[in-house]
């Protein structure tokens, strides 16, 4: 693991849309089955995730395939990303393989965030739409779980990450991600003015 600034960030991972991307592929879990992790993770549950998630390749199998892919419900995780960071990923929660044309998958994974922190600042905070999203969090500095690399929070399904793993995973995958700042304890910082937009 790594070691861990003193400084608070918290952030959504989202899919980049930088030309510079290039033609490439990326690995979608089937709709039936990210439901399921939807529902598993509104049960607010400790336990993990016990189904099997079925994913599908888009794009022409000559393009290159997207390593990390921070869907909101389950990130897709290459092998590669996925040694370098395990002992983190599983700090927070499981990484698991991914069902592929029927087999399960030695180096496609889904990351399922398991650890459900209550750490939000409800009065200051806006309240939770439909479907889950806070469009303006702010967290209980001393109860963000600086630790850990990436949370949920009770109100929500959405998948937040620590500034730390944010710095850790754009070395790497910055070509297909982009990094909203939610918020931050470092008063001059401006989180993005709609950070689970599109």
């Amino acid at each position: 693991m790594a070691d861990i600034p003193r400084s608070r960030a918290v952030y959504r991972l989202l899919i980049g849309m930088k030309e510079e991307r290039g033609d490439f592929r990326s690995l979608t879990i089937e709709t039936d089955d990210l439901t399921e992790v939807v529902r598993w993770q509104l049960s607010n549950t400790q336990d993990s995730y016990q189904n099997e998630l079925n994913a599908e390749w888009v794009g022409d199998p000559s393009w290159r395939p997207v390593e990390f892919s921070p869907r909101t419900a389950a990130p897709v995780v290459g092998v590669r990303i996925a040694e370098m960071f395990r002992a983190d990923f599983e700090a927070a929660g499981t990484l698991q393989p991914l069902v592929i044309d029927g087999e399960e998958s030695k180096e496609w994974f889904a990351f399922l965030v398991e650890k459900v922190v209550d750490c939000l600042d409800a009065e200051k905070s806006s309240e939770p739409e439909w479907d889950g999203t806070i469009r303006k969090s702010v967290f209980r500095a001393d109860a963000v779980p600086v630790d850990l690399p990436a949370f949920r929070v009770p109100q929500s399904t959405n998948i937040h990450w620590n500034g730390w793993m944010v710095d850790r995973l754009m070395k790497l995958v910055a070509l297909d991600v982009e990094a909203r700042l939610i918020w931050s304890d470092d008063p001059t910082r401006e989180p993005h003015p709609d950070p689970w937009g599109f």
